[in-house]
């Protein structure tokens, strides 16, 4: 017996009833995952499940303008199959998938600029993460007192050792304090540039004898740049440069990163002025 017009208004109304509360089921259960993902440097990262299933909506993209996917469900895997309508929902409350509309054989997908680009701004998040936590470890060592290897390197150009360096060095350790110097350190067998850079990570701080011998030197400037490079990741102050022989306008002309850092120069102060100077630098410190 054929449906009168009314019990026909019922049965739709039904029918969009249940639909409608299919939906809303859906969207429930989709919320509830994405509020349980994980921010990672202001980065929101997926589930595994929407992961998976967005990899498998780029492997369908060919690359268009519009960013538009004729997608294919039968290609996926079973369990994502199953769960075709709940990852789709999850992608869209993401902010993958601009929209999608389901069809008997697949769905007609567009993808989003952050779809698209998803993968790769992962991994920057994480990077960020992964630099602030060793700047953050960085400042429990300085707040904690953990203090270095070495009090101090001292970055010098080989020709200045006998004349210069090597009683610096003298002055300096007669204080106690503990210095890293090529000279002292490396034996015999060691593999220098490892030892060294080693010695470059390792101390509180580094004074960098500037003279015309640096200028130009392949581990002079190795050593110097790796100091700035730290100091300017920590904010903590590590370079101490002392001119030797040279003028300001020298030290500008040569190293222009160094304007702004205050210098001493080995013509104002003698050996032990400087250790003194020193010294009070590792004071403050680790007080």
């Amino acid at each position: 017996m054929a449906k009168s017009p009314l019990e026909k208004a019922i049965e739709k109304q039904r029918k969009e009833a249940q639909k409608a509360a299919q939906e809303a089921q859906l969207r429930d259960r989709a919320s509830e995952i994405i509020k349980g993902s994980e921010i990672v440097s202001g980065f929101r990262v997926m589930d595994r499940e929407s992961e998976n299933m967005l990899q498998a909506i780029l492997d369908q993209y060919d690359g268009n303008e519009r960013n538009y996917i004729s997608f294919e469900v039968e290609k996926l895997p079973r369990y994502l199959c199953d769960s075709f309508l709940l990852e789709c929902e999850k992608l869209q409350m993401y902010g993958m998938l601009s929209s999608v509309r389901n069809y008997v054989t697949g769905a007609m997908i567009t993808l989003s600029e952050s779809g698209k680009q998803y993968f790769s701004d992962k991994e920057k998040a994480y990077k960020r993460a992964e630099e602030q936590q060793k700047k953050d470890e960085d400042i429990i060592k300085i707040e904690k007192g953990i203090r270095k290897k070495y009090d101090v390197f001292i970055s010098h150009a080989s020709k200045d050792k006998s004349d210069y360096v090597d009683l610096l060095n003298i002055a300096v350790r007669r204080l106690g304090i503990n210095v890293f110097y090529d000279t002292d350190v490396l034996s015999w067998g060691d593999n220098w540039k490892k030892v060294i850079l080693d010695g470059t990570s390792n101390s509180e701080f580094a004074i960098i004898v500037i003279s015309r011998n640096f200028f130009g030197r392949e581990w002079t400037e190795r050593e110097l740049n790796e100091f700035l490079n730290q100091q300017n990741e920590s904010g903590q102050k590590i370079v101490l440069p002392l001119l030797h022989g040279i003028t300001l306008e020298e030290l500008q002309k040569n190293y222009p990163e160094l304007v702004d850092i205050q210098c001493i120069n080995s013509k104002d102060y003698d050996k032990k002025e400087i250790t003194i100077l020193l010294a009070k630098e590792l004071i403050k410190r680790y007080k």
